[in-house]
């Protein structure tokens, strides 16, 4: 199903599993991101190998597994399904490992626990308070006015000071990490988004040394005062995990933070649901964060494998689309309605495994803040009628919600 102007397919790859799945215009990604997961869904198996990668930082073919028994094995089987070298490499942002993302047990758990304890529940509930702080000031900035551009007065302000705060970041360059984050996801060529890895790149270095110089009560300054195996831990692998760090939080939770408010902005009776009955709320942003799952990750095979039958070879890349397995009816009943009580939910908004994200415990937390104060704060809103939405074509992040209520 491969036409002659797609990279050439391995030897190995049976023809019957080749599908060419190609945007239907250039503004598909950004009007309806997920139309794409969609045609994956209704035309091809449930592992196949698409022969265009559409991601821009990934050229040539891929496989793509899309439902959930078949990603929970990939997830868990890193001795074949090696998180090494997936984002590392000529095209990408960084070309080195990112820190713990890419490393392969026992190696990567090492690191992970780093992170685990910072982004624990019981650290989280520490949390609590600032966090709503934070978002009700941001709230009632604008509850007045009748009118928010959502996304840029709120989803791309919360969640990025909080994780800039958490992890020492410098929240008066916050406008500048943005526009290098939008770059690097973004960018129109591949040099564009590596000078603006560079620009990180050279930021978390220097970073590193003030915080080792003169450390303080953040998660990086932690980092740079941590063991691994006894000994403090390297200079470049500090500076991979704080790469990973700045990309994990200023886009994620934007992106979410999207997904919801843009269908409770259009879904007023849901809307309503939940203010009768806040109680709900908990429930109806896991349903959500499910039935947008937007980011999907890869996998490189670490050695020559067959898996359900199909011969995998050393070297080969696995998208796991997770739109597809947490639309996956055998794993998810009648997946594509939106059940705000559904439970339980099975959904893989956060991979599984143990790469597993770690900052979950804080999104979902910062999504409930949200939702709960909004809903407090805010009369009932709307979707402004009219209101041309677009995402950006990197995290399916929108770039604009407009919303309006009455004052």
């Amino acid at each position: 199903m491969a036409d002659a102007s797609a990279p050439p397919v391995p030897d190995h790859v049976p023809a019957d599993l080749v599908f060419d799945f190609q945007l239907q215009s250039p503004q598909e990604m950004l009007t309806a991101p997920y139309a794409l997961f969609s045609r994956f869904r209704e035309k091809a198996p449930d592992l196949f190998y698409l022969a265009r990668d559409l991601r821009p930082t990934r050229s040539g073919g891929s496989w793509v597994v899309q439902t959930g028994d078949l990603m929970r094995e990939v997830f868990q089987n890193g001795e074949v399904f090696s998180s090494k070298m997936v984002v590392g490499g000529g095209e990408a942002a960084w070309p080195r490992k990112l820190v713990p993302l890419e490393l392969d047990p026992p190696e990567h758990g090492k690191y992970r626990k780093l992170l685990a304890s910072e982004f624990s529940p019981r650290m989280i509930d520490g949390l609590e308070e600032p966090l709503r702080e934070l978002s009700a000031e941001l709230i009632k900035g604008f509850a007045g006015r009748g009118s928010v551009d959502f996304v840029t007065e709120y989803a791309k302000v919360f969640p990025i000071i909080v994780l800039m705060e958490l992890v020492g970041l410098p929240l008066e360059r916050r406008e500048e990490f943005s526009e290098w984050e939008r770059l690097i996801f973004q960018g129109e060529t591949d040099e564009i988004r590596r000078q603006a890895g560079r620009n990180v790149a050279a930021m978390i270095a220097q970073l590193v040394d003030e915080k080792r110089a003169n450390p303080g009560e953040d998660l990086l300054s932690k980092l740079v005062h941590a063991n691994i195996d006894g000994e403090p831990i390297a200079q470049d692998k500090l500076e991979d995990m704080g790469f990973l760090l700045f990309l994990a939080g200023l886009d994620t939770v934007t992106a979410g933070l999207g997904h919801v408010f843009r269908y409770l902005g259009e879904h007023p009776e849901e809307q309503q649901r939940l203010r009768d009955d806040p109680e709900m709320i908990p429930d109806a942003i896991e349903e959500l964060l499910r039935y947008h799952s937007w980011i999907n990750t890869s996998r490189v095979l670490a050695c020559d494998h067959e898996f359900h039958g199909v011969q995998l070879k050393e070297g080969d890349h696995i998208m796991c689309a997770t739109y597809c397995a947490s639309h996956d009816p055998e794993t998810i009943p009648d997946p594509d309605s939106i059940d705000l009580c559904r439970s339980p939910n099975p959904h893989f908004a956060f991979g599984a495994g143990v790469h597993r994200c770690a900052g979950s415990h804080l999104a979902r937390r910062e999504l409930r803040i949200a939702v709960s104060q909004m809903l407090e704060f805010i009369p009932p809103f709307r979707v402004q009628e009219g209101a041309e939405l677009k995402y950006d074509g990197g995290l399916v992040c929108l770039g604009n919600l407009p919303l309006v209520w009455d004052v």
